[in-house]
């Protein structure tokens, strides 16, 4: 019975060691992939004058696309089918979703869409809890989340402005936010994909939609298309191409790591990234800092710290049970 129990400690011990370098190899990829992708745009958009982000948002989704059609066929991993219905529902949301975010930036101050950004954690959690029966987090996970979005908001927001127009595509943008970070993290499981295998199934889809949508948005907006009115040069090409390689791994770590972790752990990366930023602003480039920002960015960088000690002892605990339960099954045996 020792051998059995020691066993299944040692299995579990070994799954957790994998899932913690998995979960911190997929955190690397995605930091480094974001951040380079937000550089190279800003680039694209400033030095080059390509303006037509919904297009190009498109042609990311199709570049993505043939990547993992290509790696499937070379046997990285195997292609599964998911059900049409779904891929063209997500697709479709997670295209309105895109279209939000940039009405959502256009309409409002950056204050106001950055504090639109925060609320998508606390409300993850209650369309998580409303719409697919999930546990509230724990006293310990709360608290956590509001030392981390506290600071976030202390280091960002300011001078909100508010619009009824930009209120509602701030209020739209984050609601479909969090249905698609939660729909791409219980999909997997419904459906048994892996999160390269769910994300060979909706890139065309939306890719197509993009690429339909993209120059009616565009010259919607700004009154051109990229086809039609964009004067190219040879480095703006190789500048998008650049932007088309970075967006397979910023769409393949956010799948990666929706599946691996949860909708709520994906939102805490991602204002960790956001600390990141600033922090390295501060140290690196002497970017002009108040003490609300310092404060703030100390206050969310704990914020993180605690909140992967909580759910790794959450998790540890979880596994011990786990054990518990297999070591009294294998004794009544």
């Amino acid at each position: 019975m020792r051998a059995v129990g020691g066993s299944a400690a040692r299995s579990s011990a070994g799954e957790m060691a994998r899932f913690r370098l998995e979960v911190g190899a997929g955190m690397l990829a995605s930091i480094f992939s974001a951040v380079c992708i937000v550089l190279l745009n800003k680039s694209l958009f400033v030095s080059h004058h390509f303006n037509f982000p919904v297009t190009l948002t498109g042609w990311h989704m199709c570049f993505t696309a043939a990547t993992l059609w290509s790696a499937c066929k070379l046997g990285v991993f195997d292609f599964k089918k998911m059900p049409l219905g779904a891929n063209i529902a997500f697709s479709l949301l997670d295209s309105v979703t895109m279209g939000f975010q940039n009405l959502s930036l256009g309409n409002n101050s950056v204050s106001f869409y950055q504090m639109c950004k925060l609320l998508v954690a606390p409300c993850t959690v209650v369309v998580q809890r409303m719409f697919f029966g999930e546990k509230l987090p724990s006293p310990a996970v709360s608290m956590a989340l509001l030392l981390l979005l506290g600071g976030i908001g202390a280091a960002t927001v300011s001078d909100v402005q508010l619009n009824p127009l930009g209120a509602f595509f701030g209020v739209a943008s984050t609601m479909c936010v969090c249905f698609v970070t939660v729909l791409t993290n219980t999909m997997q499981k419904t459906h048994e994909l892996t999160s390269f295998q769910m994300l060979l199934n909706v890139a065309p889809v939306e890719g197509i939609m993009l690429l339909v949508i993209g120059p009616v948005w565009d010259y919607w907006v700004v009154g051109a298309t990229a086809y039609r009115d964009y004067q190219w040069s040879v480095p703006a090409a190789r500048t998008v191409l650049g932007t088309c390689a970075l967006a397979v791994g910023v769409n393949g770590a956010t799948f990666f790591l929706l599946g691996k972790t949860s909708p709520v752990s994906y939102q805490v990366m991602g204002h960790l990234k956001t600390v990141l930023v600033l922090g390295g602003g501060f140290l690196l480039f002497d970017t002009d800092a108040s003490l609300n920002n310092i404060v703030g960015v100390g206050m969310a960088f704990m914020g993180c710290l605690i909140y992967a000690f909580v759910k790794d002892r959450e998790m540890r605990r979880a596994l011990q049970q786990q054990e518990d339960r297999v070591a009294v099954g294998d004794g009544v045996k």
